[in-house]
C-alpha cells in the first residue's frame, strides 16, 4: 500500500511539473562567427551537449542534427570544433542535401573544405534512379563528386555495376 502512495505522489508531481517529466532538451549551438565569414553558418541541435572552452569543441549526444547551408547531418553522437568547423560523428550518420541521401557508420567532415568522408561498413548514396553502396565514400559538395571504395555496387536505372573504386559525378549523373 505504501508503494502505491509513493507512485501516486510521483505521478502527480510529474503531471503538475512538466519540466520534471522532460529533462531532455534540445539546445541550439552556434559556432564562433569569426571562422564563418564567407561560409554558411552551422546550426547544431542535440538532446545533450557539453562544451570544452580549451579545445573549442562541442560534444553532442542524442538526436544530433547539424545544418550547414543546404546540407543536414543526422547522427546519434558527434563532436564539432568551433575553431576549425571539423565534424566527427559516430553510429548511424546520414547526410541529406536536396534529393541526395548519404548514409554511413561514422563521418569525418571538414565543413570549411566542403568535404565529408563516410566510413562503413555500409555506406550508401541514394537518390531517385540511383543507389551506390560501398565500404567507404567521400563527398565534395562543391564539385558534386562522390568517390567510393571497397565492394562498390552501383544500381542506376535498373543496371548494376560493381567495382573496387568508383567516382560518380552527381551533376552529369555519370560514372567517371
Amino acid at each position: 500500500m505504501r508503494t502505491h502512495h509513493i507512485l501516486l505522489l510521483a505521478a502527480a508531481f510529474f503531471c503538475l511539473n512538466p519540466l520534471a517529466a522532460s529533462a531532455r532538451q534540445t539546445i541550439d549551438i552556434n559556432p564562433a562567427d569569426s571562422i564563418l565569414q564567407g561560409h554558411d553558418k552551422a546550426i547544431v541541435t542535440a538532446d545533450h551537449s557539453s562544451y570544452n572552452p580549451d579545445t573549442g569543441r562541442y560534444t553532442l549526444r542524442g538526436n544530433v542534427t547539424i545544418q550547414f547551408g543546404s546540407r543536414t547531418f543526422h547522427t546519434d553522437a558527434a563532436k564539432i570544433s568551433t575553431q576549425t568547423l571539423q565534424l566527427w560523428t559516430e553510429n548511424n550518420t546520414k547526410l541529406m542535401e536536396d534529393d541526395l541521401h548519404f548514409n554511413g557508420g561514422a563521418v569525418y567532415a571538414d565543413l570549411q573544405a566542403n568535404v565529408a568522408w563516410f566510413f562503413g561498413p555500409n555506406c550508401s548514396l541514394e537518390r531517385p534512379g540511383l543507389a551506390i553502396h560501398s565500404d567507404n565514400m567521400v563527398y565534395n559538395w562543391c564539385t558534386h563528386i562522390a568517390s567510393f571504395d571497397g565492394h562498390v555496387l552501383c544500381i542506376q536505372k535498373g543496371e548494376q555495376r560493381t567495382a573496387g573504386h568508383m567516382e560518380y559525378d552527381l551533376d552529369t549523373g555519370k560514372i567517371r
